[in-house]
């Protein structure tokens, strides 16, 4: 035979025992000696960077010479659909995803073209997932090799007959011609038919207009070529950054996937109590959370959700997760954060909140004017609660039908100080109490300025267990002493107990910006800590973000976010991720020399083993324009404006709490108040704090 197929993956997994199934089945059915050609199968790949990362078998091919018979649609000329008949189609080149699942038929059910499986006496929508892996394939290929061919979906039940399939397509003919299950054996032959319903052949013209006897399937367009060697190469982009990590993701991925004591005081209260961990910036609360959520998923086998509001926190933690090879399936354990507001957004739909105006049979696909609307939202979600309009029933519901989306086991919230009450009675509702397990940044507030207060009416030990972190867990002993008496200066309360053995700890602040060669310097010094370029991170303010106006392809104006100065740090070899970049296609960081740059406003739970604060002194001039006293309820004892200035210090002790061993910070106006509070700090501690004029 002359088609080479070849395998590509671990193989001490249960998806290459597929991939060499899927080799025999192709070998067994492609035995025609005229035919050339590859045949690509990647197991177990992982998309690194996408929002949906794990894939079982991504198989890619050419063929020269191949035709086999269809029943199906055709593309004409002028895009004209052709009715489906049998037709002979030359396959010249594909791209498939596959899902595989081992379970056994009565453990599947249909719910119109949804394939949905079980999983822990749960239905997850397997079809959903896969078209998500469709998609994330899509974005991957785009981002590696500038382009991508279309891409097919299957989910291959590895222990369903074709009989078993048909009887639950229950001899639907709509069905037979859009679905895109696989039993438990197949022929190449197969796969195309439904390949070919899912993007029809092109039926070429003969010169007096009428159409030929064959068309071709093409997953390429016209002048795009499948490089094997390239695409192989872009397969291995997990493992290289993977092992190019620096010792500080390393060490975190250690970290959390270790297995959670049981002697450990809230351990034994999990599922069974409402879980607050609390302390101050740098006390280690996220990374204690990311800990408790896998092993949950890990040891218990739980799904488990994490939420914040903060995307590039959302970023990092995916990142980790991805490197910490934990599955995103959704009939599997695992670990997924999103944002607070993405995840209202699907309960709106979810609960029909808003309507499906073009097509009313169909659920809304979007929610109109979500972010300007959406206290009025949450109101109404709380009005459909308390009127009884969504009970136990609908929930229950809910998380069937929207299983990758709603239905966690447990559901872990990042700053709970910062949400507001009606926020946490949806949580409280949904997952109840004792599935809820939340950090609390004490006086950290940057939604509001009012604290929500998550035990009211809850007995403590009873309802609730909380511990309170007090040591700095995060930086080294000399930068907890220079923000212990920054925090001084400013006039703000705030105390964090060192660690003494994070010895050491350096300050670097700079009047005249910051220089290629400091950059340098730190940058290698970096390094020599084994640490890897993102491990050392950038914040900007507003003022250096610019704005470009640029046309879509569809010829509408719209607005792309960049740091100002991108092309200057390209220029001095400093190469960014910009998160402040509206265009980025990837989650997360996905180049090993790559720092993070982002704004102040994004920076909570985030870390870094060098933190650069540029122009940190017009951020807080920004947030000082800004500030807007809002009603807390409180006794009117402070004025506004002693009431904005300690809203605006503490905010900024949350960046300055972001570095482990190296803070540097640059500072624009030599008269502002900041510039005097950090120099009075360094005339105290002028040993371990480096003054830049």
């Amino acid at each position: 035979m002359s088609i080479d197929i070849k395998i590509k993956g671990n193989t001490d997994t249960n998806e290459f025992q597929d991939a060499e199934v899927l080799r025999d089945m192709f070998q067994s059915s492609l035995g025609m000696a005229s035919v050339k050609g590859q045949i690509l199968i990647v197991c177990n790949a992982t998309l690194f960077g996408q929002e949906t990362k794990d894939v079982d078998l991504i198989v890619i091919g050419n063929f020269e010479n191949y035709t086999c018979k269809v029943n199906s649609k055709a593309i004409g000329k002028n895009h004209e659909e052709l009715p489906a008949r049998s037709r002979t189609a030359y396959v010249n080149n594909f791209c498939f995803t596959i899902e595989t699942k081992r379970h056994r038929a009565e453990d599947i059910r249909l719910d119109g073209l949804h394939m949905l499986v079980k999983y822990n006496d749960k239905l997850s929508d397997a079809t959903n997932q896969s078209e998500k892996q469709k998609y994330s394939l899509k974005n991957f290929f785009e981002d590696r090799l500038t382009f991508s061919p279309y891409i097919a979906n299957f989910i291959w039940f590895r222990n369903v007959s074709w009989q078993s399939i048909k009887n639950l397509l229950d001899n639907n003919s709509n069905l037979y011609s859009k679905h895109n299950f696989l039993p438990s054996q197949f022929t190449f032959q197969f796969l195309m038919q439904l390949a070919c319903n899912q993007k029809p052949p092109y039926n070429s013209s003969n010169p007096d207009g009428s159409y030929k006897n064959f068309c071709s399937y093409n997953s390429l367009k016209k002048d795009d070529y499948l490089d094997f060697g390239k695409i192989e190469e872009i397969f291995d982009l997990f493992t290289r950054i993977k092992n190019g990590s620096g010792q500080l993701t390393r060490r975190k991925i250690e970290h959390i996937t270790r297995k959670l004591l049981d002697e450990q005081q809230y351990a034994q209260a999990i599922g069974e109590k409402l879980i607050v961990i609390s302390g101050r910036a740098g006390t280690g609360k996220t990374i204690k959370l990311l800990r408790i959520a896998c092993d949950l998923a890990i040891n218990h086998e739980s799904r488990v959700l994490i939420l914040t509001y903060n995307h590039a926190l959302v970023s990092d933690i995916k990142r980790i997760l991805a490197l910490a090879e934990i599955p995103d399936k959704v009939d599997n354990y695992t670990v997924n954060i999103t944002t607070l507001h993405k995840f209202i957004y699907e309960l709106i739909i979810g609960f029909g909140l808003v309507k499906n105006y073009k097509d009313p049979e169909e659920e809304a696909k979007q929610v109109p004017e979500f972010l300007e609307k959406y206290e009025e939202f949450l109101q109404q979600l709380i009005d459909y609660i308390e009127t009884g309009l969504i009970e136990e029933k609908e929930i229950q519901e809910l998380m069937k039908t929207r299983h990758d989306k709603v239905a966690w086991d447990y559901v872990l919230i990042d700053e709970s100080q910062d949400w507001n009450e009606l926020e946490k009675k949806i949580i409280f509702t949904i997952f109840g109490k004792n599935k809820t397990i939340i950090t609390d940044g004490v006086d950290q507030l940057i939604r509001s300025q009012k604290k929500c207060n998550w035990v009211q009416g809850l007995r403590p030990d009873t309802d609730f267990k909380r511990t309170n972190e007090k040591k700095g867990l995060r930086q080294e002993v000399n930068l907890i002493s220079f923000i212990n008496e920054y925090a001084k200066q400013v006039g703000v309360n705030w105390e964090i107990e060192p660690k003494p053995e994070l010895m050491g700890g350096k300050i670097i602040i700079s009047s005249s910006g910051y220089s290629k060669e400091l950059h340098v310097r730190e940058l290698n010094r970096c390094k020599e800590c084994e640490n890897s370029e993102y491990e050392m991170m950038f914040l900007v303010p507003p003022n250096l973000v610019s704005v470009v106006k640029e046309i879509d392809d569809y010829g509408n104006e719209k607005e792309r976010r960049e740091f100002k100065y991108a092309e200057e740090f390209r220029n001095h070899g400093i190469s960014i991720w910009d998160l402040t970049n509206t265009d980025l296609r990837t989650q997360y960081v996905v180049e090993l020399n790559q720092h993070r740059l982002l704004q102040y406003d994004s920076c909570r739970g985030l870390e870094g083993w060098t933190v650069v604060c540029l122009d940190l002194d017009e951020f807080i001039k920004f947030k000082m324009q800004t500030f807007k006293e809002q009603e807390t309820n409180e006794l009117a004892l402070e004025t506004l404006e002693e009431k904005r200035n300690r809203f605006v210090y503490l905010w900024s002790l949350i960046p300055l709490t972001r570095a482990i061993d190296t803070l540097i910070i640059t500072i624009k106006d030599k008269n502002s108040d900041v510039y005097k509070f950090l120099k009075k700090t360094y005339e105290k501690y002028p040993d371990f704090v480096e003054w830049i004029n």
